[in-house]
């Protein structure tokens, strides 16, 4: 006869065994699923995908596109061919959706449905780019806290730009909204966003001011270019987080001086483009030994002059220089010949009078490097008041040598036979000053 003991200790054993079992039977499932894509995708992600079809024109759709093969009795993980990334999570068997992506260019028209956003809880990735979606994004409702890349690109999208949809994305590190219709301000929810990386909203019709920014210590590539935003060149520098590597804001209008101490509390700025808005006043001289400027262009604004480098430029980073368009006056600078990685020179259209700097020449007719310096590959000086004797240098100089211009000035000689002369006809002599070179 088995004792209860016995007993006790044959079904705790064969509870062992079974749960054994049922464990290598489980491995042995995920690996089929994995393997053999046996799991079907979860309801509502194949019913998020079934909206976003419904919601596409079906007169857009071309006959060999992704979404031509997203047919409505399939099961989307499994046998749509393109747009989709799945995996089985743990301890489950169906598929979960984690990346959306419409190919580019495919034409097709339509909205985006609310479900797109809501119903996909692993999404990580979302492109619809270089299509013609339109309408206005569905607000009060968030993004998925899973969501890393939002790429909304290259369509149609209006209306404002819901802040809602912000609140819950902490995961987010990529949003591209450029080149839609979108209007009003930059919503403040953006700036919770402690991991996103890269933010580009260009050429749409946002207005305002940027919001503060300071606490996103992950982002380093804003561009907001071809908008309405405004402000001082002051405030929006200034709540900018110190991470920040490039900040592109062409075509707008912020306003005022360019502040030499908020340039400085950026020690990772690389480029900064503020071309055509209404900076005002001097070029601090600070900018030209910031540690990591590479890019600084200026052109089209309403800036007078420009302050010398404090060390004459000998530990500048600048590799590109544009003040072109501006009222800067005055000799052109001279130590701008000293700056060792200046490659890239652009002072055109402003009021600079004398002549052309020796070292200018040097650099540009160089063949290679020095120890000290790289050559000048473009120079660009036309639409100014220049005057003088050309360089000896320059008349050795060929057109595939570099980039020059000396157009539009009041050189007395300098004949269309030199390819850097030719453009628009110098000054006439009631024009230009009396000439110091």
């Amino acid at each position: 006869m088995v004792s209860s003991i016995d007993a006790a200790m044959v079904s705790s054993a064969a509870r062992t065994l079974m749960l054994g079992i049922a464990g290598v039977c489980f491995l042995v499932l995920q690996r089929a699923v994995a393997l053999t894509g046996y799991a079907t995708t979860f309801p509502s992600d194949a019913a998020a995908l079934a909206a976003l079809r419904a919601a596409v024109d079906p007169s857009s759709v071309p006959a060999h596109s992704c979404l031509a093969s997203w047919g409505s009795a399939r099961d989307p993980c499994r046998d749509f061919l393109c747009g989709l990334r799945c995996y089985v999570p743990p301890n489950s068997s169906y598929h979960r959706v984690i990346s959306v992506s419409l190919e580019p260019g495919a034409g097709y028209v339509g909205t985006l449905p609310a479900t797109v956003f809501t119903s996909l809880p692993f999404l990580e990735y979302l492109s619809v780019t270089d299509n013609r979606f339109d309408g206005k994004l569905p607000a009060g409702i968030p993004l998925q806290q899973s969501l890393r890349f939002l790429d909304l690109s290259r369509n149609a999208f209006s209306g404002e730009i819901p802040g809602s949809l912000f609140t819950l994305a902490t995961s987010l590190e990529e949003i591209d909204l450029s080149r839609n219709a979108f209007s009003g301000r930059i919503p403040p929810q953006i700036a919770s966003l402690v991991v996103l990386r890269r933010l580009e909203l260009e050429n749409n019709f946002l207005t305002g001011n940027l919001p503060r920014m300071e606490k996103m210590l992950s982002l380093a590539y804003l561009d907001v270019t071809g908008n309405a935003l405004s402000g001082s060149v002051r405030d929006a520098l200034g709540q900018l987080p110190g991470s920040i590597v490039s900040v592109v804001a062409m075509n707008n209008s912020f306003a005022g001086p360019l502040p030499a101490a908020f340039l400085a509390a950026l020690p990772a700025l690389a480029v900064l483009d503020l071309t055509s808005n209404a900076v005002t006043g001097a070029v601090p001289g600070a900018v030209f030994v910031h540690p990591s400027l590479e890019e600084l262009k200026l052109p089209d604004n309403h800036l007078d002059s420009v302050e010398a480098a404090p060390d004459g430029g000998a530990s500048s980073q600048i590799e590109v220089l544009n003040l072109g368009g501006n009222r800067l006056t005055g000799r052109l600078p001279g130590f701008l010949a000293a700056m060792p990685k200046l490659r890239m020179v652009s002072l055109d259209r402003n009021r600079f009078t004398g002549g052309i700097p020796k070292h200018y020449a040097v650099r540009v007719t160089a063949e290679n490097a020095t120890d000290k310096w790289v050559p000048f590959a473009r120079l660009m000086l036309q639409g100014n008041y220049l005057c003088g004797a050309l360089p000896s240098q320059l008349r050795q100089l060929k057109e595939e040598d570099a980039v020059v211009s000396l157009a539009d000035n009041c050189f007395r000689r300098c004949p269309h036979m030199f390819f850097f002369c030719q453009g628009a006809p110098q000054k006439s002599d009631a024009t230009c000053p009396k000439c110091y070179p």
